[in-house]
């Protein structure tokens, strides 16, 4: 008389691995080290655009992280065309992201002004894993309003008088854009720290503007 024992079958649940969603026009250009690990190489490979410390609020919510918007290595597809990436990790604690409870608000509000026809940078994809959500974009040509001291200005022959036109010119921009923005109703701050800036250096003009930072901004559809 035989006895067999009886079989079990032990499944190992592996660790849920990140959702990457990346638009059709842009997936030949994601690097394998990000696929493997997107938050790991954010962390990693991305550098702070903005400089700071991180602010929190007497509730304990992040509202300022220096640390959470990053630009990428230069990314490249198989015939060597270039992509310049911006990483942003999502504050769910903050703007309309908070109200709506939508880790995407911010992606989705940038793919529907791109649809409007009015400036933005374009939307490249988006990470989602668990409680985390990364949202990519590609990199606006220009400079930030902050960042103008590492143009040199005076260097390049700039009088205060002219640094002021120049900031005047960029206010008359905004403005503008501002005008066109709520006229198609998109409601959001304007600030010139918000702003990315294209500059004509040589000839002392300010070429266009691009906004950024849409996580407290509203569409009135």
């Amino acid at each position: 008389m035989s006895f067999e024992c009886p079989k079990f079958e032990i499944k190992i649940e592996s660790e849920p691995r990140p959702e990457i969603t990346v638009e059709s026009d842009y997936d030949v250009f994601i690097p394998n080290e990000f696929r493997e690990n997107p938050f790991g190489y954010f962390e990693s490979e991305g550098k702070n655009i903005k400089s700071g410390e991180i602010k929190i609020d007497e509730q304990g919510r992040i509202r300022e992280d220096p640390t959470a918007v990053k630009e990428f290595p230069v990314w490249q597809n198989k015939e060597g065309k270039e992509l310049r990436i911006i990483g942003k990790r999502v504050n769910a604690e903050k703007g309309e992201v908070a109200k709506s409870k939508n880790p995407l608000h911010e992606y989705e509000i940038m793919k529907k002004i791109k649809k409007l026809g009015l400036p933005v940078a374009n939307p490249i994809g988006y990470v989602k894993e668990k409680d985390k959500c990364l949202i990519l974009t590609e990199r606006i040509p220009g400079v930030l309003w902050r960042d103008k001291e590492a143009l040199k200005l005076k260097e390049r022959g700039y009088t205060e008088e002219d640094i002021e036109n120049l900031k005047q010119q960029a206010q008359k921009k905004m403005e503008e854009l501002a005008e066109e923005f709520t006229k198609k109703g998109v409601i959001r701050s304007w600030k010139l720290k918000d702003m990315v800036f294209d500059l004509d250096v040589e000839n002392k003009q300010v070429k266009g503007v691009t906004p950024t930072d849409w996580e407290r901004t509203k569409i009135e559809e």
